[in-house]
């Protein structure tokens, strides 16, 4: 593309209101890497081109900005890892992590150390002595996250702004179990000002549809018949920078599912019971919070209604 393209482009996008952001952008990417979740039963194979896909995304994010930086955290059954930068220091210095045929060096050694954390979690999740669950620990990755969010934002100067986003793949739907973590995770991202994107895979989530909401971000669902075009959704849904998407025709959310996980059994409800000390939410009426152990009155039956006495006729 020649100079005149790219400042005509640009002028374009700054008469529509579009601000482009003058330094490079940090995305966390959130993996789920259960091999039990079902959609990965089925077909195990298909956890490689999962994986593949995302760090397709990966190399394009790196390649928009040349301050572009890239996290990879993974969320399995057991606990949450940092993939990249990985916490074993070796791996970044290891020698044999130079660039082959003729790929650029820095992608190459971060492939290489997300792909060699990726077997070791996946060795770890296959053990007999694993429970096997489809469940993964996504609000903890998420935890992780903006961690790694503040703490990269305190290491910069005050004049500089550090943009970030998270982007989440996943393929195992709701977890209820965790609705108190999500939540916590939910608002303090929107208090730090990063997005929360998701990606899932076959099922929905919506505690991860009220994290995009509540965020500002992305929320989509890839359907199964579609997963080999996967880093084709990636690339067009969650690669575009958060100041470019009003210019772009992406996919809305037409109904975000807001309801609320009881803290009794950790299920989604509609309609539940509240305390009005601490605003836990049951599913069934006890007269003792759970919570806060607040002791509310037993609703009695309704009093009764005195009917008028009608005059007999005679």
């Amino acid at each position: 593309m020649s100079d005149l393209a790219v400042t005509t482009a640009t002028s374009d996008l700054q008469d529509r209101g579009v601000q482009l952001s003058p330094q490079g952008q940090l995305l966390i990417l959130v993996l789920d890497m259960n091999p039990n979740q079902a959609f990965f039963t089925k077909q195990p194979e298909a956890l490689f081109h999962w994986l593949d896909s995302a760090l397709g995304l990966a190399h394009s994010h790196l390649m928009l900005h040349p301050n572009n930086t890239i996290a990879a955290i993974a969320s399995h059954s057991q606990s949450c890892s940092f993939l990249y930068p990985s916490q074993n220091p070796e791996l970044h210095e290891n020698s044999s992590l130079r660039q082959r045929d003729g790929q650029f060096e820095g992608f190459y050694q971060m492939e290489a150390i997300i792909r060699r954390e990726v077997s070791r979690i996946l060795l770890q999740e296959v053990q007999p002595s694993v429970q096997v669950t489809s469940d993964s620990l996504l609000s903890g990755a998420l935890s992780q996250a903006l961690s790694y969010v503040n703490r990269k934002r305190h290491e910069i100067s005050v004049a500089e702004n550090l943009v970030a986003r998270i982007l989440v793949m996943s393929a195992s739907g709701d977890t209820a179990t965790q609705y108190m973590n999500y939540m916590n995770v939910f608002f303090s991202a929107q208090k730090m000002n990063v997005v929360i994107d998701t990606c899932m895979l076959e099922k929905d989530a919506g505690l991860l549809q009220q994290g995009a909401d509540i965020t500002g971000g992305v929320y989509h669902r890839v359907q199964a018949k579609h997963f080999p075009a996967l880093l084709q959704f990636l690339t067009w849904i969650f690669l575009p920078d958060t100041n470019l998407r009003d210019a772009l025709s992406l996919p809305s959310m037409d109904r975000v599912d807001y309801r609320a996980a009881c803290f009794c059994h950790r299920n989604l409800i509609d309609i539940g019971f509240v305390c009005s000390v601490c605003l836990s939410i049951f599913c069934k009426f006890s007269p003792i919070c759970t919570t806060c152990h607040t002791v509310f009155k037993t609703p009695g039956p309704l009093p009764g209604m005195k009917r008028k006495a009608v005059p007999s006729s005679q």
